[in-house]
Parts: C-alpha cells; structure tokens; sequence
C-alpha cells in the first residue's frame, strides 16, 4: 500500500469517527433538551389556557368529525383556522390520557425547539476546521429554554412552539446549506418553513418571509440565487399546498370559499361580506383589509420612540408589554448593546490590525444573513403584531446570534471572559424570571385526566344545539356530550340577515325543540349555588332570532378550571377550582321590542360618530353592530377597547386590558346628535387614551 493511499485511508477514518462522534453529540444534546423540557412541565403543573377550551380541542375533533355542515362559527373565527397542529391534543384527549400524560408528551414535542436551537448554534459558530464551541452552543440553548415565551407555553396545547420548531429547523437546513451553497437544504429549508407557515398562518409572516436573505446569501453567483430562490419558493409553496389543501377543500364543499370567513368578499360565498349599499371593493381592496385584520393593536408601539424603546421595555416584569403574561426578556436589549459594542470593535480591529477570529468564513456569511433576517422580521413584527407568542422561533435566533455575537466580539480575550459575561447574562435571566408568577396560563394541578368534566345524563343521552353567550365557546364540551350535539355561536356576533345568517336560522328551525344556551357561571351563592340568572342581561344575541331562555328548565355543566374565571363567590362558599355552565333551555319567543330597535339605532348612530372623531383607535374595527347587555348598547374593538351607550343617553369608553377599571365618559347621546364632539384620542405605552373636551 502506497503512502497516499494510507493518507486517504486515515482522513476517511477520522472523518467517519468526525460522523460517528458528532451524531452520538446530538442524541446526548437532544436527550438533555427533552429532560429539561419535561423537568420544567412537571414543576410548573398542569396549564388548560382559556384558547384550549376556546379552539384547541375543538379543532382536533374537526379533524375526525364532519363538523362544517353541523356547526356554524362554534369557536368564533378561529373554528376555520387550518386545525392539524391541534390533533395531538385531540387524540390524547379523546383517549382519556392521564394529564400527566399528556403534559409529557407536549414537553417532549415541544423540546424539538431546543434541539433546533442546538444545531442552528453549532452551524452558526462552526470554526475553521469543522468543530463548534460547545460553551456557545449550549449557551444559546439556554437562552432559549429561559425564554418565558417559552417557558408560558411547554407543556400546554398552544402551537406556537410546536409549528415554530417546524420554522427554527427551516432555518436550521438554510445556515447548513451556506456550506457548499447545497440546493438541496434550501429545498428542505423551503418545506419546513412552507409546512410551518401552513399550520400557523403567523410563522409565514414572521418566519418564510425574513428567511429570503439567508436563501440568497447561501450561494456566491448571481445565476445560482436566482435557482436557489425559486427551489425555495417551490418547495415553500408545495409544503403550504400540501398542509392546507385538505381543510381548504372542505371549507370550498362548505360555503364555496376555501378561506372562509377570510377573503369572503373575493369569492362572493356570501351577501353578508359586502352590504348592498356598500360599493364593492376590488380584490387587492380586500387583500389590504385582510392584512388590516391581522393587526392586533394590544401590543404594537404607538410611536417610532416606543418601537425603539421595545427591546428595553421587555426588561421589565409588567405584564401586557409584548404578551398577556408578565414575561421579562433581556436578549433583545442585549443584542442592541451588543451591536453598539461590535461597531466599536470592528474599528478598533481595522485600526490596529487585530486578529480575525477562528470561525469559518461560511459561518459568518451565515451570522450575518441571520442578522439581516431576524431585523427584518423584527419590522414586520412590530408592525403587525408585537406579540412575542408569535415570535417564538426568531425568539431562539436572537439568542442564537445574541451568544455568537458575544464570542465573536471576545475572541481575542481568554475564553474565561466569554464564560463569565455569559453566566453573569443567564443569572440576570434567571432573576428576571424569578420576578414574574406568570409561568401558566390555566393553571391547575396535576392528577386525573387533562380535561374533568361532568356533564348530566340527560345531555349525555339527548343531542342539543348548544347557544353559547359567553367569549369563550366552551367547544371543548362536544367530546362529552350525546352524539349528534351541535354548536351554534351566536356570541360571535352572527345576526339573522346575509349567508351566514340564513344558514344560522336553517340551522335554529331544524332544532327548534332541542335548543339549549351555555353560559358561564361567575357569581355564587353562600350556599355554593349559582346565582340566580337575569336572562335580560344575557339573551340579546337570542332574541336576534326570536328566541328567549326558559330559566325554569336549567341543567349544570361542571368541569376543573381556573377560578379566576369566577367574579364573585362568597367567602362561606369556600375557595372553588370548578366551573359551572348555566345550560339552559331555549323556546321560540323572545323579540326585540320597537323600544330596543328605536334605542339601537341611536346608539348605532352615535357610536358611529364617536368612531369617526376617534380613528386612531378605531379605525381599524368600524362600524361593527351593537349588541345589548343589561341596560347599554356595546361595541368591544379587538379584545382590547370597549364602547358603550347606557339607556340614561352617557357614552363611555374603557381601555378593557390596561385601564384598571377606569372608565371615561365621553359625552351625552343628545350632544352628539345634534352635533359631533371633540374627542383626543392616542396611545401611549400599550394603553389607549380618550379625552374628552367640554363644549
């Protein structure tokens, strides 16, 4: 045997135990990723979020259960979202797992997030002879697993983190391919991102989109971007085909629009999408309002000064500043510095000609496309959204290139600096976590099954169509009660008039005789009874369609939740994790008095005008109908803003999230009647404020 021959037989050696020892690496790393994932699920507890028993479950039933021809909006909008990430939770619901179980089982799928966040650190701070620092490595894992985005939901039914894997290992296959510019992991990276974006409508915004950069700069020429640009876009566009074309088929079968409700008014599926009176509007009109519709105004800055303030505002443990929970993050504001820092660095190193550091030339093309693409889907976040929920894959880039970024600028220091600015970084984290108690959405205890519910024999025996009154749609109950139930909600606003509305009362008349309301219970007595209903305060949306609930015949649906969900319960009763549902009957009947109708179009009126003097925090949800409670006429914008006209003729207005209560009366119904009122409106901080100015 030749000397070269015995040269080449060596570096096939080394390379396959390179192979053999990295490959035992990741089963080590992902073996870690999942215990930690499970550790934290079992110490937090049991989390049953308000959107689990909103939409969750009910879209893993839909899956199973022609349910678009016997239900109509049984989960508000959401009950039309694509419902395949939500199976898991189904199947394990369905078969009655301990919720132990169940907890586990979404850690460990969840805990593929970490593993992603392992390999996307290994390939961005990969050096010159093909190893990664494994301090960087697992520091970026770390930073990752503190995320309280993160730590909110592991082991709960949202598909933030599970579609958002799907997103990271996209990105994951795009840094891989910066090596040797292979057009086959940008095709995968295509289908991972393609797939992710299918089953979370948030990811193609936040994640396929700011992924261009890193498609085009994983190759040198001209000629072969534009190939791994349409590989990407082909495979991206297979992918959302391929997850989306089942559920879009039946929703076409259904109502003749494959989005529906979205783009209603583009397929002409129904006359409820553009009132006749309207002009109608062209299709990039709709395109533009359906971009409109996704805004959420409850998190997004109100000034370029607030968004550049955003990274520093996350530092702080209030809740409501980029999520519903308190949820304190220092990454951002750290990457901030850290680029301030780098600019500083880079001049001192061309000026005194220092050392470059030891990594690859493809991991920094690679680093720095990541840059480019977590800024800009950084932009669009902020302009769209503010919610770090849907943030959850950039979320474990920032960290990514927070830890790469800080090796690169201490490079020429002994590793020890690196190590102690990194532990001194993740022990800030830690005590930014230690400051929030907002760790669980619905928090209960382990034991039992996931879901405890008890429903009475009759409705166990004897389908109904279930009216709920309530935001929350209670959908979750189907699995538990008799075969062939239904759900109609006619709390998400559906009136008698149009497509929509037609299909309700066809849907009404053909159950005339087994029609039941659901409502949540939120006052008891000291005996630990329910109040009494006061159907008044409740049976609008019923008496839309002639309909009255007969508080005589009123069964109890009870199941464990969290009892913040409970107004009022007397201190006797004792303190009460379980909820009860008033499930009542409904009879033909109940009407709209003229006294209502003529007090409605007022109202109607009036609140128009308020919308009109007060756009910027109105404009985005006008001209939606009133709906009556007790004694007022009520219009709630998004989940954040309310107003209201009460039958003495005051306006008021209320900041639902951030007003602590407050309410500001906004004038008299004559005023505005005679003559539009000067109002300020603007936000600040997150909050929404309405002044109103003495004639």
């Amino acid at each position: 045997m030749t000397e070269s021959s015995r040269a080449l037989g060596r570096s096939a050696l080394f390379a396959e135990a390179g192979r053999r020892g990295v490959g035992e690496g990741r089963l080590l790393a992902y073996a870690i990723c999942s215990i930690l994932a499970i550790t934290w699920t079992l110490l937090a507890g049991k989390d049953v979020p308000w959107d689990a028993l909103h939409y969750h479950v009910y879209a893993g039933y839909s899956v199973f259960n022609e349910r678009l021809t016997v239900d109509l909006f049984p989960a508000g909008t959401q009950t039309y979202l694509n419902p395949y990430s939500h199976v898991p939770l189904y199947l394990m619901v369905d078969a009655r797992w301990p919720a132990v179980a169940i907890g586990v089982s979404f850690a460990l799928m969840q805990s593929v997030m970490l593993w992603m966040t392992w390999e996307l650190a290994r390939v961005v701070c990969r050096r010159q002879g093909g190893n990664s620092s494994g301090i960087v490595v697992w520091a970026a894992v770390a930073f990752a697993l503190l995320n309280p985005v993160f730590l909110q939901a592991l082991g709960s039914s949202f598909n933030d983190v599970t579609t958002g894997a799907l997103a990271l290992g996209g990105y994951v296959a795009l840094a891989s391919a910066f090596v040797g510019g292979r057009l086959h992991l940008v095709a995968l990276g295509g289908a991972l991102l393609g797939a992710a974006s299918a089953l979370k409508l948030s990811n193609a915004t936040f994640a396929l989109l700011p992924a261009i950069p890193m498609v085009v700069g994983c190759v040198s020429t001209p000629r072969r971007r534009v190939r791994a640009l349409l590989t990407f876009a082909v495979c991206a566009g297979i992918a959302v085909i391929a997850v989306t074309m089942p559920w879009s088929m039946r929703l076409e079968r259904a109502f003749g629009n494959p989005f529906f409700p979205m783009l209603d008014g583009l397929f002409r599926a129904s006359d409820a999408a553009t009132p006749k009176s309207q002009p109608e509007s062209s299709p990039w009109q709709l395109l533009g309002q359906l971009v409109a519709g996704m805004r959420d105004p409850r998190f997004l800055p109100s000034s370029l000064t607030e968004a550049f303030a955003r990274p520093f505002d996350m530092l702080s443990a209030r809740r409501l500043i980029h999520t519903e929970p308190s949820s304190p993050d220092l990454r951002y504001a750290a990457l901030v510095m850290l680029a301030m820092l780098g600019v500083v660095a880079w001049g001192a190193r061309r000026r005194w000609k220092s050392a470059a550091t030891a990594i690859s030339s493809q991991s920094n093309r690679a680093y720095a496309c990541l840059v480019i693409s977590l800024a800009a889907s950084w932009v669009l976040w902020l302009s769209i959204s503010g919610n770090s929920r849907y943030f959850s894959p950039m979320a474990c880039i920032a960290g990514v290139l927070l830890v790469v970024g800080l090796h690169r600028l201490l490079a020429p220091a002994p590793q020890r600096i690196l190590i102690y600015v990194l532990a001194v970084m993740l022990g800030m984290q830690i005590v930014f976590l230690w400051q929030t108690r907002d760790l669980r959405w619905g928090p209960q205890p382990w034991g039992g099954q996931w879901l405890q519910v008890n429903v009475p024999p009759h409705l166990q025996l004897e389908p109904q169509l279930y009216l709920p009154l309530d935001s929350q749609s209670q959908s979750f109950l189907l699995s538990w009660l008799a075969p062939g139930s239904a759900f109609l909600g006619v709390a998400s606003g559906i009136g008698p008039d149009g497509f929509v509305g037609s299909r309700a009362r066809a849907l009404i008349d053909a159950n005339l005789s087994r029609l039941r309301m659901v409502k949540l219970v939120r006052e008891f007595e000291s005996d630990g009874k329910p109040s009494r209903l006061v159907p008044a305060n409740i049976d609008y949306p019923l008496r839309r369609f002639g309909l009255e609930i007969d508080p005589k015949d009123c069964e109890y649906i009870k199941y464990k939740g969290n009892s913040e969900a409970i107004e009022r319960a007397d201190l006797r009763a004792g303190l009460r994790n379980e909820i009860q549902l008033y499930a009542c009957r409904v009879v033909p009947g109940g009407r709209l008095s003229p006294l209502e109708l003529g007090s409605k179009r007022v109202a109607e009126q009036v609140l128009d005008d308020v919308e009109d003097a007060c756009v910027e925090l109105f404009g985005q949800h006008r001209r939606g109908s009133s709906t009556r409670s007790g004694n007022i006429w009520r219009r709630t914008y998004g989940s954040d803003l309310a107003l209201w006209v009460t039958d003495g003729g005051l306006i008021w207005f209320e900041d639902l999230l951030r007003g602590g209560g407050d309410r500001i009366a906004i004038g008299r119904t004559d005023d505005w009647l005679k003559a539009p009122q000067k109002i300020n409106c603007w936000r600040k901080g997150g909050r929404a404020y309405v002044e109103f100015e003495q004639n």
